[in-house]
């Protein structure tokens, strides 16, 4: 008996290029989804999630056994890690010399895939239960700390870890509430059970997580994968000095974002795979109880796939009675499989949008590599007012550099035109600056060949209003 099903489609083997035995990976079911546009509802679609723990120097070759149709391609994604397959019949083998998380998707079709997470040996991990260490063994809820939920929810002191052996199972959230010091780590994962529970004190999104963080201070969020969430993932509010690391999410709820910070300040996310049913990174300002500015924040080595929304979005929610800001983002090093969004409202792989009363600032990106976009945006950059979710215009986007940003159009299929909107002469958008922008492997700048009533902007193409100031399409020397 296996602690959640498995995914049958899929059998997976492993062995180090140095052995010649195959050892059995079980791979799991997990569902993932898209909005059905014709009715209130979404579709799902049943994934694969495999995990494998190797030592970091080691070289691994997989054998995947797909028997649902015939194969005719199978990609390991991202591409630029360069993993070339071999397919014979209905059999996939592929080798991996570095220890990343990857999709292995069949025939072009992203609901047939199977997502392979894969960890370094933790050669220090505990394995047993300490004082400050509350330890899940590998199984289900095998650990005492399983007792302490109520309601679903497992909340963790100030100064303590829980740890997630590989196989360990945990059906309860785990919160993180006014307390530091704390974290989450491991190997294991964070599966919603069929009971929904109710918090007063949350909204649904809160309540359906598999981790809060709120109101604290240094807490680490290291390896754990989460499966099912009926809500963000892991929001983090209000608090600061949080680190991200390796985390997974795989989610088909309504509103199933992956990693959402409101009002953080020093914040790392780092070596991600995020698969989600909405935003799979957000940054707000102000909504619920949670009040302040969020700056200083890192986003880096990520592979995002937002079934729905954004791979990256940046503003909306904030308080126009006491405005707040959103400033010093840095992202860098980041894949996004995917963007397929079918709402005019909520276009671009990365978004910008300035609404109630925020004022985004000081925004870095470099190296974001878009793999497909099967229908939407690259890049939205907005001042604006959305009335389902704002009350007021934002006050303005400022200084924004992207450098390195690409776009494979080969495998894309209906690629909207950009846009780069202020809100009126008094909300615009300003000094935004492009370094380096690859569109189909067009490198385009100011120099790029035109008619000359063109404007640059014209062959990415992105729509630029008479509210935005000062756009720049550069190229550094010696490209």
């Amino acid at each position: 008996m296996h602690p959640i099903p498995l995914n049958k489609d899929f059998r997976v083997e492993a062995r180090t290029l140095d052995s010649n035995e195959w050892a059995p990976v079980l791979a799991y079911a997990t569902d993932v989804a898209n909005a059905n546009i014709t009715k209130n509802e979404f579709d799902h679609h049943t994934v694969a999630v495999a995990s494998i723990d190797l030592h970091p120097t080691s070289s691994v070759e997989i054998k995947v056994c797909y028997d649902k149709c015939a194969i005719a391609t199978a990609r390991v994604l991202p591409t630029i890690l360069g993993v070339e397959t071999r397919v014979q019949g209905n059999t996939i083998t592929f080798k991996m010399s570095q220890v990343a998380d990857v999709m292995l998707e069949i025939n072009g079709d992203k609901w047939k895939a199977l997502h392979l997470l894969m960890n370094e040996i933790d050669v220090n991990a505990p394995t047993s239960s300490t004082q400050d260490v509350w330890y899940f063994g590998p199984g289900l809820n095998n650990g005492q700390a399983f007792e302490k939920a109520v309601d679903g929810n497992i909340t963790v002191p100030s100064n303590t870890s829980v740890y997630l052996a590989s196989g360990a199972f945990v059906t309860a959230k785990f919160v993180f509430s006014g307390v530091q010091n704390s974290g989450i780590q491991g190997r294991g994962f964070i599966c919603k059970d069929s009971v929904i529970h109710t918090n007063p004190c949350h909204s649904r999104e809160l309540t359906g997580s598999a981790i809060l963080i709120e109101h604290s201070n240094n807490i680490k969020v290291h390896g754990v994968t989460s499966l099912g969430a009926r809500g963000f993932s892991l929001p983090v509010c209000q608090s600061k000095n949080i680190h991200i690391h390796r985390y997974r999410s795989f989610s088909s709820a309504g509103n199933g974002d992956g990693i959402d910070l409101f009002c953080c300040n020093n914040v790392v996310i780092e070596n991600c795979f995020l698969r989600n049913s909405d935003d799979t990174i957000a940054i707000y300002g102000h909504r619920w109880n949670y009040h302040g500015d969020s700056s200083d924040i890192i986003i880096r080595n990520c592979v995002l796939l937002p079934d729905i929304a954004h791979g990256i979005h940046v503003g909306t929610h904030g308080n126009p009675e006491k405005p707040e800001r959103i400033s010093d983002i840095r992202i860098d090093n980041i894949d996004i499989l995917d963007h397929c969004e079918n709402q005019l409202w909520y276009q671009g792989c990365v978004s910008l949008n300035a609404g109630d009363s925020n004022l985004i600032c000081d925004v870095d990106i470099n190296n974001v590599r878009i793999e497909k976009i099967t229908k939407g945006q690259m890049i939205n950059i907005r001042v604006m007012k959305n009335a389902m979710w704002t009350t007021e215009p934002g006050r303005g986007v400022k200084n924004i550099a992207m450098r390195n940003l690409t776009l494979n159009m080969e495998n894309s299929v209906a690629v909207h035109p950009s846009q780069i909107l202020g809100y009126d002469a008094t909300r615009q958008v300003e000094n935004v600056r492009f370094e380096n922008l690859r569109v189909g492997g067009n490198l385009i700048h100011e120099g790029s060949q035109k008619p000359r009533w063109y404007m640059v902007a014209d062959l990415v193409p992105v729509f630029i209003n008479e509210h935005v100031k000062n756009v720049e399409f550069l190229i550094a020397p010696g490209q």
